[in-house]
């Protein structure tokens, strides 16, 4: 047996022994309505029944098979990028089926490591009658209905003019109609406080130069006022040359942008006001991460008393820190509360957390680099942390202070999945990953702040 069949073999083995051994995920693999399937340079070492089914085989019949031999000729191409080049991403694609038949999939593409090796997670789901739906939209408001029911965000399609022609729910009811109906025929630019703005976001896509997010303020059906994050595209609707708008509520997102903005520009009074109340959202969600925060600020604020920073930079650590964990509002809530240790799918969610973090602070024009901190605070100096798995110096001070604190704080503090560490034991995974994952000086620092009498 040659080396890789042999490595094959053995990966097959574990995951199908690790996945028995673990009757929860098992089942959850037996029920849901997507197929999932763990792949090794390719081939499938692990599947579950809703996999096999939509490709129309037996589970048996998939493990060793290459992906490529389901792939529609057209899409081989295709194929071929996002194997060479790992795409971790979500695509739509064609699939040929065990009888020769091809059916469109959702697929989703994930690589996690496993020991020494990198294996690729897939999410599938039959889209075909969607898919379908979708290519005839042109022709039917019903099929408008069946895609755009299923949607979170709000649908409509107006002509030139700006008279509704169709909606789903959900816009309907952000514009203040409780029912569809009572929304058709209504004029846009009735709801529209700029109508200049619309206009010419209208003319631009009837040129086919739009395409992109815009914000509009909107007064609903019932008088009250809030903002939309809106984007549209020309297309042909009951034979009528009409716009397609797909739109979401940003008004807090908003709220909360502009009201730090504001603290920015006036008193630092209002700023740590703003700031401390964005880093409270996190209280009813997940007291841990709230009062996390809070301790990560405060030795992170006495690292940089320490390093000789300017006043001003010590308060803009301060800061990053209360805000480092803010993403975690976009994480479930059963995850950041879960009482015991996480699996490694659930981990890629809270790995999403600096990146959700930086996008909220990201159009704040502070005088501090919060953003890109925030990004980075979960990077290491050797390049094994993430989100962008940077290097040394690529890693900006101010995330290297904040990276050490937040270590320091989360080992030495309780949490429910596991008891807190003592102080030493602390003290001994910054020692022995001083200069490696953690930056020297400021392990350095830290440790002679605690010598001098430092406690949360």
């Amino acid at each position: 047996m040659r080396k890789t069949e042999k490595e094959f073999e053995i990966l097959k083995n574990e995951i199908e022994e690790y996945f028995l051994k673990h009757e929860f995920l098992k089942n959850i693999c037996s029920i849901v309505s997507d197929g999932f399937c763990v792949k090794y340079k390719d081939k499938i070492i692990f599947c579950n029944d809703r996999y096999a089914e939509i490709l129309g085989y037996k589970k048996e019949e998939l493990i060793g098979t290459e992906i490529l031999n389901f792939c529609s000729e057209k899409e081989i191409k295709f194929w071929d990028r996002i194997l060479k080049e790992e795409v971790e991403d979500e695509f739509e694609t064609k699939f040929s089926k065990r009888d020769g038949s091809e059916i469109w999939v959702k697929v989703k593409n994930k690589n996690i490591k496993y020991k020494d090796k990198i294996l690729r997670i897939s999410i599938i789901s039959d889209i075909t009658e969607e898919k379908i739906s979708f290519l005839k939209i042109k022709e039917s408001e019903d099929k408008y209905k069946i895609l755009t029911e299923t949607l979170l965000d709000g649908i409509i399609v107006v002509d030139i003019n700006g008279t509704i022609l169709f909606s789903n729910v959900i816009g309907a009811n952000l514009f203040g109609f409780e029912e569809v109906h009572n929304f058709i025929k209504k004029n846009i630019f009735d709801f529209i406080v700029n109508k200049e703005e619309l206009e010419k976001h209208i003319k631009l896509l009837i040129k086919n130069k739009g395409g992109y997010f815009i914000e509009h303020e909107i007064r609903d059906n019932k008088g009250s006022k809030y903002f939309i994050e809106m984007i549209g595209r020309k297309i042909n609707f009951m034979d009528r040359e009409s716009i397609l708008f797909c739109f979401r509520d940003v008004t807090e997102r908003r709220i909360i942008i502009e009201n730090l903005k504001e603290a920015v520009g006036s008193s630092k009074k209002m700023l740590n006001q703003a700031v401390t109340a964005l880093s409270e959202i996190l209280t009813y969600r997940d007291p841990y991460t709230y009062d996390h925060q809070k301790r990560v600020a405060k030795l992170a604020i006495e690292i940089a008393k320490e390093f000789g920073f300017s006043e001003s930079l010590v308060e803009g650590v301060g800061i990053i820190s209360l805000l480092h964990d803010i993403g975690k509002i976009y994480i479930p809530m059963d995850i950041l509360t879960k009482p015991k240790e996480l699996t490694s799918i659930e981990w890629e969610f809270i790995k999403m957390h600096p990146e959700y973090g930086a996008n909220i602070v990201k159009k704040i024009e502070f005088p501090w680099r919060v953003s890109e901190s925030i990004y980075q605070h979960h990077e290491r100096l050797n390049g094994s942390g993430y989100p962008l798995g940077l290097k040394g110096k690529s890693i900006i001070f101010e995330a290297r202070i904040l990276s050490v604190a937040d270590v320091v704080e989360a080992m030495s503090s309780h949490r429910p999945y596991r008891p807190k560490h003592t102080i030493e034991e602390t003290f001994e995974e910054l020692r022995r990953n001083s200069g490696i994952l953690y930056d020297k000086e400021v392990v350095e620092t830290t440790l002679k702040i605690f010598k001098k009498g430092f406690s949360f």
